[in-house]
């Protein structure tokens, strides 16, 4: 069995050139490519919300009606799994790097500052904002954010509240709220215009920004640090054989991170965890 991708944290990639340059030339290679193309970034981004919304948000898919059931964390593992396969379409030396905001350095500054900066070069920073497909007679654009106070992220204290959770249902319905937070936070609102947000905050075009991966890269090392606590199959036995559409994978599939091929990289940002 080949070794398991690792997963690193971003500020860890951001001390490894070569790495953090992969990263920038995968997610540069995506966004150039049509978004007909299904290895582009239109398309995966797509899957999300606008306009294929097939993702899970509190208990329901896209904008239907709510379920009796949250496939929330399973869907976005799968969904991770098969944008990290596309990003190494493109560049095969690339890891999908989680973003710690309950780190010191995102206390201090926010977003990640490769996710900042502009220019890398000559050249635009494919990880600063992607293109978003045009909708409701808007042309094709790129994405914006307007994060707020970095003192307003969450702590690793309420990290540490959610791991001592015993029920999968529990823990999801509380993570899921602040990965709502963190999306609103991100999104923020423009000082120009306060009526208009970023758009990490919109479900329908949250995907199209570049942070949003490593966003929810996070969370799921937060179910990954969890099922280390209170164990990989603690999820209710009717949750199994959900399919995780357009997947080929149902919730069983997605328990065991190792068997998917990644671990995730522990680091001295990470607040203890």
């Amino acid at each position: 069995m080949a070794d398991p991708t690792l997963r690193p944290s971003i500020d860890s990639l951001q001390q490894k050139p070569t790495q953090l340059a992969a990263l920038r030339d995968a997610y540069e290679k995506m966004q150039a490519l049509a978004g007909t193309d299904n290895r582009s970034w239109i398309y995966w981004a797509g899957l999300h919300g606008y306009p294929q919304w097939q993702c899970w948000h509190h208990s329901r898919i896209g904008q239907g009606s709510p379920r009796g059931y949250n496939l929330f964390l399973p869907w976005h593992r799968a969904y991770l799994v098969y944008w990290e396969h596309a990003m190494r379409d493109q560049n095969a030396d690339v890891v999908l790097p989680w973003w710690d905001w309950t780190s010191a350095t995102s206390h201090q500054s926010g977003v990640p500052q490769s996710f900042v900066t502009p220019k890398v070069g000559a050249k635009r920073n494919s990880l600063l904002n992607g293109p978003v497909p045009p909708m409701l007679g808007d042309p094709e654009r790129f994405t914006l954010r307007f994060p707020g106070s970095p003192n307003r992220l969450p702590t690793p204290s309420d990290v540490d509240g959610l791991l001592a959770l015993t029920s999968f249902v529990d823990f999801t319905a509380q993570l899921e709220d602040i990965h709502d937070l963190i999306h609103g936070w991100t999104g923020g609102r423009n000082p120009s215009s306060p009526g208009d947000g970023g758009d990490m905050g919109s479900v329908a075009v949250a995907a199209f920004d570049p942070i949003f991966w490593s966003h929810h890269c996070m969370i799921d090392r937060i179910w990954y640090l969890w099922q280390l606590r209170q164990g990989v199959n603690n999820i209710p036995d009717d949750y199994l054989d959900k399919p995780l559409a357009p997947f080929s994978l149902s919730v069983r599939d997605v328990l065991d991170i190792n068997r998917l091929g990644y671990e995730y990289v522990d680091s001295h940002e990470s607040g203890g965890h």
